[in-house]
Protein backbone atom coordinates (compact mmCIF):
# COMPACT_ATOMS: atom_id res chain seq x y z
CA UNK A 1 0.00 0.00 0.00
CA UNK A 2 1.62 3.40 -1.39
CA UNK A 3 2.79 5.40 1.73
CA UNK A 4 0.13 8.05 1.43
CA UNK A 5 -2.50 5.68 1.74
CA UNK A 6 -1.46 4.11 4.66
CA UNK A 7 -1.09 7.47 6.49
CA UNK A 8 -4.59 7.92 5.36
CA UNK A 9 -5.95 4.95 6.51
CA UNK A 10 -4.70 5.27 9.97
CA UNK A 11 -5.62 8.92 10.82
CA UNK A 12 -8.99 8.71 8.67
CA UNK A 13 -10.75 9.09 12.47
CA UNK A 14 -8.16 11.69 13.69
CA UNK A 15 -9.26 15.10 14.08
CA UNK A 16 -6.84 18.14 12.96
CA UNK A 17 -4.66 17.87 16.02
CA UNK A 18 -4.76 14.27 16.33
CA UNK A 19 -3.46 14.16 12.67
CA UNK A 20 -0.68 15.98 13.38
CA UNK A 21 0.48 14.23 16.39
CA UNK A 22 0.49 11.11 14.93
CA UNK A 23 2.92 12.91 12.14
CA UNK A 24 5.11 15.00 14.66
CA UNK A 25 5.49 11.77 17.42
CA UNK A 26 5.04 8.56 15.19
CA UNK A 27 5.32 8.49 11.67
CA UNK A 28 7.87 11.33 11.35
CA UNK A 29 9.61 12.32 14.46
CA UNK A 30 12.61 14.15 12.40
CA UNK A 31 11.24 14.02 8.76
CA UNK A 32 8.56 16.59 9.12
CA UNK A 33 8.00 20.80 8.05
CA UNK A 34 5.27 23.60 8.98
CA UNK A 35 5.39 25.72 6.09
CA UNK A 36 3.20 29.10 7.68
CA UNK A 37 2.13 32.64 7.13
CA UNK A 38 0.45 35.25 9.11
CA UNK A 39 -3.04 34.17 8.40
CA UNK A 40 -5.19 33.34 10.78
CA UNK A 41 -5.46 29.60 9.69
CA UNK A 42 -1.35 29.42 9.66
CA UNK A 43 -1.80 30.52 13.40
CA UNK A 44 -3.99 27.88 13.96
CA UNK A 45 -1.86 25.00 12.94
CA UNK A 46 0.91 26.55 14.64
CA UNK A 47 -0.71 26.50 18.10
CA UNK A 48 -1.52 22.83 16.99
CA UNK A 49 1.67 22.15 16.68
CA UNK A 50 3.23 23.85 19.58
CA UNK A 51 1.19 21.97 22.26
CA UNK A 52 2.29 18.70 20.37
CA UNK A 53 6.18 19.57 20.06
CA UNK A 54 7.36 23.52 19.54
CA UNK A 55 10.12 22.28 18.55
CA UNK A 56 8.93 21.39 15.34
CA UNK A 57 10.91 23.25 12.10
CA UNK A 58 8.36 26.15 11.42
CA UNK A 59 9.26 27.96 7.93
CA UNK A 60 7.21 31.31 7.85
CA UNK A 61 6.92 32.31 4.17
CA UNK A 62 7.06 36.09 3.39
CA UNK A 63 8.02 38.46 0.12
CA UNK A 64 9.71 40.99 0.82
CA UNK A 65 9.30 43.71 1.39
CA UNK A 66 8.29 42.97 4.89
CA UNK A 67 6.31 45.23 7.02
CA UNK A 68 7.19 46.38 10.46
CA UNK A 69 4.11 45.09 11.76
CA UNK A 70 4.18 42.10 10.25
CA UNK A 71 7.59 41.15 12.06
CA UNK A 72 6.39 42.14 15.51
CA UNK A 73 3.38 39.80 14.72
CA UNK A 74 5.84 37.16 13.96
CA UNK A 75 7.78 37.61 17.05
CA UNK A 76 4.68 37.71 19.21
CA UNK A 77 3.44 33.89 17.37
CA UNK A 78 7.01 32.73 18.05
CA UNK A 79 7.14 34.14 21.79
CA UNK A 80 3.32 33.32 23.10
CA UNK A 81 3.70 29.75 21.31
CA UNK A 82 7.22 29.00 22.46
CA UNK A 83 8.23 27.88 18.90
CA UNK A 84 12.17 27.37 19.31
CA UNK A 85 13.00 26.16 15.65
CA UNK A 86 11.99 28.59 13.36
CA UNK A 87 13.21 30.43 9.74
CA UNK A 88 11.91 32.56 7.42
CA UNK A 89 11.85 32.01 3.60
CA UNK A 90 11.16 34.39 0.55
CA UNK A 91 10.45 31.72 -2.28
CA UNK A 92 13.66 32.01 -4.49
CA UNK A 93 14.59 28.88 -4.63
CA UNK A 94 13.60 27.47 -7.91
CA UNK A 95 16.17 24.50 -8.70
CA UNK A 96 13.62 21.53 -8.58
CA UNK A 97 15.95 18.70 -7.15
CA UNK A 98 16.17 15.46 -9.23
CA UNK A 99 13.41 12.70 -9.25
CA UNK A 100 10.97 15.52 -7.64
CA UNK A 101 9.05 18.69 -8.96
CA UNK A 102 8.96 22.20 -7.92
CA UNK A 103 7.07 22.77 -4.36
CA UNK A 104 5.30 26.01 -3.84
CA UNK A 105 3.33 27.93 -1.90
CA UNK A 106 1.16 30.76 -3.54
CA UNK A 107 0.33 33.85 -1.53
CA UNK A 108 -0.74 36.87 -2.07
CA UNK A 109 1.77 39.91 -1.42
CA UNK A 110 -0.12 42.83 0.28
CA UNK A 111 1.06 46.29 0.27
CA UNK A 112 1.68 49.09 2.93
CA UNK A 113 -0.40 52.24 1.75
CA UNK A 114 -2.57 51.24 -0.85
CA UNK A 115 -5.30 48.39 -1.21
CA UNK A 116 -4.76 45.48 -3.96
CA UNK A 117 -2.37 42.51 -3.48
CA UNK A 118 -0.45 40.91 -5.83
CA UNK A 119 -0.49 37.12 -6.29
CA UNK A 120 3.32 35.44 -6.11
CA UNK A 121 4.91 31.60 -6.39
CA UNK A 122 6.99 31.25 -3.67
CA UNK A 123 9.43 28.26 -4.73
CA UNK A 124 10.69 26.26 -1.41
CA UNK A 125 13.03 23.98 -2.83
CA UNK A 126 15.77 23.70 -1.12
CA UNK A 127 14.31 24.70 2.40
CA UNK A 128 11.96 21.65 1.88
CA UNK A 129 15.12 19.00 0.98
CA UNK A 130 15.40 17.96 3.94
CA UNK A 131 12.10 16.49 5.20
CA UNK A 132 9.58 13.93 4.21
CA UNK A 133 6.62 15.27 5.21
CA UNK A 134 5.71 18.76 4.45
CA UNK A 135 2.36 20.30 6.71
CA UNK A 136 1.45 23.20 3.98
CA UNK A 137 -0.07 25.53 6.73
CA UNK A 138 0.17 28.80 4.35
CA UNK A 139 -3.18 29.01 3.21
CA UNK A 140 -3.22 32.40 1.08
CA UNK A 141 -5.28 30.51 -1.80
CA UNK A 142 -8.28 28.07 -1.70
CA UNK A 143 -7.79 24.91 -3.42
CA UNK A 144 -9.08 25.00 -7.27
CA UNK A 145 -10.85 21.62 -6.55
CA UNK A 146 -13.84 21.43 -3.78
CA UNK A 147 -12.33 18.18 -3.14
CA UNK A 148 -9.53 18.40 -0.21
CA UNK A 149 -7.65 15.57 0.66
CA UNK A 150 -6.03 15.85 4.15
CA UNK A 151 -2.90 13.61 3.30
CA UNK A 152 -1.46 13.74 -0.16
CA UNK A 153 1.56 13.52 -2.09
CA UNK A 154 3.91 16.11 -3.88
CA UNK A 155 6.35 14.71 -5.66
CA UNK A 156 8.74 12.55 -3.28
CA UNK A 157 6.73 14.60 -0.34
CA UNK A 158 3.55 13.45 1.82
CA UNK A 159 1.76 16.66 1.72
CA UNK A 160 -0.42 17.31 4.60
CA UNK A 161 -3.44 19.94 4.80
CA UNK A 162 -4.62 19.91 8.18
CA UNK A 163 -7.14 22.42 7.90
CA UNK A 164 -8.58 20.79 5.07
CA UNK A 165 -12.57 21.85 4.71
CA UNK A 166 -12.43 23.69 7.57
CA UNK A 167 -14.04 26.87 7.67
CA UNK A 168 -13.80 30.75 8.35
CA UNK A 169 -16.14 30.35 10.80
CA UNK A 170 -13.97 27.25 12.45
CA UNK A 171 -11.19 29.19 12.19
CA UNK A 172 -12.58 32.38 13.89
CA UNK A 173 -13.91 29.65 16.74
CA UNK A 174 -10.41 28.00 17.16
CA UNK A 175 -8.48 31.99 17.59
CA UNK A 176 -11.36 32.70 19.90
CA UNK A 177 -11.10 29.83 22.29
CA UNK A 178 -7.47 29.46 22.13
CA UNK A 179 -7.18 33.54 22.72
CA UNK A 180 -4.72 33.70 19.98
CA UNK A 181 -4.26 37.26 18.28
CA UNK A 182 -4.89 38.32 14.80
CA UNK A 183 -2.57 40.14 12.80
CA UNK A 184 -3.23 44.20 13.29
CA UNK A 185 -3.06 44.80 9.54
CA UNK A 186 -6.29 42.37 9.44
CA UNK A 187 -8.50 44.70 8.43
CA UNK A 188 -7.33 48.41 7.23
CA UNK A 189 -9.05 51.45 5.40
CA UNK A 190 -7.50 53.82 2.79
CA UNK A 191 -8.96 57.31 2.61
CA UNK A 192 -8.70 59.39 -0.78
CA UNK A 193 -8.79 63.10 -0.12
CA UNK A 194 -9.34 63.57 -3.55
CA UNK A 195 -12.28 61.16 -4.10
CA UNK A 196 -13.92 61.35 -0.75
CA UNK A 197 -14.29 57.85 -0.05
CA UNK A 198 -12.74 55.12 1.49
CA UNK A 199 -11.46 51.27 0.33
CA UNK A 200 -11.26 48.54 2.28
CA UNK A 201 -8.70 46.17 2.00
CA UNK A 202 -9.18 42.35 1.38
CA UNK A 203 -9.68 40.47 4.83
CA UNK A 204 -5.96 39.93 5.72
CA UNK A 205 -5.91 36.68 8.00
CA UNK A 206 -7.83 34.09 6.04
Amino acid sequence: MPLRQQIRKVSADLDAQGLLRYLITEKFPDDIVITASLRASSIVVLKMVADIDPATPVIFCQRPPVFEESAQYRQQIIDLLGLTNTSMNDGHEPQTRADDRDHCEDMWVSYLNRPGQSYEILHLNDCLAPYKCWVSGVYHVPPVSSIVERVDTDGQKIKIDPLARWTKERVHRFMKEHNLPYHKMAKRTFEYEDRGDTDIAPTYPF
